[in-house]
């Protein structure tokens, strides 16, 4: 649930494509609509199941049925492409993690 001014409204899990932290904020990312959350990533991270959301950067976490393709970028960090052409980009800290999806995948 995300509180916008007066009214509640009601995302559901499989609507989200992704996570973006800013600052105390997060903002969620579902289709063509931007919602911002009052909760830290960390936070929602700890909620979400990592079978369907996997944290990419520390400030980006994805829905892995929305990833379109996973491209190598120099220095070992990777380019997330979802399947809305959205680009994001892998911290060195969390490339594991992408590679982990890619194994799971078979890619």
């Amino acid at each position: 649930m995300i509180h916008d001014g007066g009214r509640a409204l009601f995302v559901p899990l499989a609507e989200i494509d992704w996570l973006e932290a800013a600052g105390k904020y997060v903002v969620v990312h579902a289709g063509a609509a931007s919602h911002v959350l009052r909760e830290s990533i960390s936070t929602l991270e700890a909620e979400l199941d990592p079978r369907s959301f996997a944290r990419i950067h520390r400030s980006t976490i994805v829905r892995v049925e929305r990833i379109h393709e996973v491209r190598s970028l120099l220095g070992g960090d990777y380019e997330v492409v979802l399947r809305d052409g959205t680009s994001l980009t892998t911290s060195r800290g969390h490339r594991h993690r992408v590679q982990a999806l890619l194994g799971r995948r078979g890619g």
